[in-house]
């Protein structure tokens, strides 16, 4: 709190003094008053006036200081109410009353809104294993009777539980801490299970996959991590290029960190557009393409899922040329796992 808004605060009551003071000095002079003794009383007035709003002035700022220290400290600033001081002033001890019964209906409404909000992620959770089953039934039909449409059936079978995963992981993403375990992980391990997860989509697309990567542990979460290559995945496959798709998936050493570089020789992203990707339903030139069917969610889950999981996700990209997602894991065990395998592998998919 500034002293000349003080001031500007108390305008009315300086005025009033003023007044007071001019009115008290002509009274004195009509009374035959010597003005000497005019004087010295209009300077003890204006002391008197002076310290009492001065000694106001530091009592209110250290106030007003105290509580904005309070509220810095929060957590939950809402709750300032329940644990500032009342104040010594009559006005004070009202306002606080006022707004601590406005934050007791916020706090009510906000465990309204939580409750309810836990409520749907439940159910959202328990559809999404019930919904699994038929998917599963499903596959285990194409499974058991293959032809050309059944292959066709199960790729977009594949795409469904994928799109399913994705309201499931958005449900889940909160509360992260709650389904995931960090512990050394074999990044290599993970790539050929996304992979293999993503076999016949890629298959169906036409795309190889040239892995060249040595087996490393990194310190994550496999499954949350393998999620997000399979985003990745999908959008590879959904932005190739016509003839000769590949995505090729690498590793780039660091100073105590690994990066995993996914590279796809696809449509490419637009300068204009690299930026905006991890954002929440953007889908950019590319999205708004004919076949597209982009919906902006993809990489915005993979940006929150990585934020939690203490990975950096970045994007390099030229329009028409490629798109390269890299995966940075920090404080990586760099040690080779024994019984490694080949450094080099190409996976070929069927057309």
């Amino acid at each position: 709190m500034k002293f000349g808004d003080y001031c500007k605060d108390k305008a009315l009551l300086l005025l009033f003094n003023g007044a007071a003071l001019l009115a008290l000095s002509v009274f004195l002079a009509l009374l035959g008053n010597q003005k000497t003794a005019i004087f010295l009383i209009g300077l003890v007035w204006i002391l008197v006036a002076a310290g009492y709003l001065l000694a106001d002035y530091f009592l209110r700022r250290n106030y007003f200081r105290e509580l904005d220290q309070v509220l810095s400290e929060l957590d939950q600033r809402y709750l300032i109410a329940e644990v500032m001081k009342p104040g010594h002033r009559l006005a004070d001890r009202l306002y606080w009353e006022i707004l601590r019964k406005s934050n007791k209906s916020v706090i009510e409404k906000i465990h309204q809104m939580e409750d309810s909000q836990k409520e749907y992620k439940e159910y959202v959770e328990s559809w999404i294993h019930e919904v699994k089953t038929p998917i599963t039934a499903a596959k285990l039909i194409c499974e058991n009777h293959k032809d050309e449409d059944t292959k066709r059936v199960l790729a977009e079978l594949d795409e469904i539980e994928n799109q399913v995963e994705k309201i499931l992981y958005s449900a889940r993403m909160e509360q992260v801490w709650k389904d995931y375990r960090i512990h050394p992980v074999s990044l290599r391990q993970t790539v050929l299970s996304a992979i293999s997860a993503q076999k016949r989509h890629l298959r169906q697309s036409g795309i190889s996959i040239d892995l060249d990567m040595e087996e490393t542990l990194v310190s994550t979460d496999e499954k949350w991590v393998e999620f997000i290559l399979k985003q990745i995945f999908s959008n590879s496959m959904k932005y190739k290029r016509q003839t000769n798709a590949v995505i090729r998936i690498y590793t780039r050493p660091g100073e105590r960190q690994k990066s995993l570089v996914i590279e796809d020789n696809g449509w490419g992203i637009p300068r204009e557009d690299v930026g905006r990707i991890f954002q929440k339903g953007f889908t950019g030139k590319n999205g708004r393409r004919e076949g597209s069917h982009a919906t902006g969610m993809g990489l915005y889950l993979c940006k929150r899922l990585c934020d939690k999981l203490g990975i950096g996700i970045s994007c390099e990209s030229e329009a028409g040329a490629y798109t390269r997602m890299i995966l940075t894991f920090p404080d990586s065990d760099h040690n080779k796992l024994s019984g490694s395998l080949p450094k080099k592998e190409s996976c070929k998919n069927e057309r």
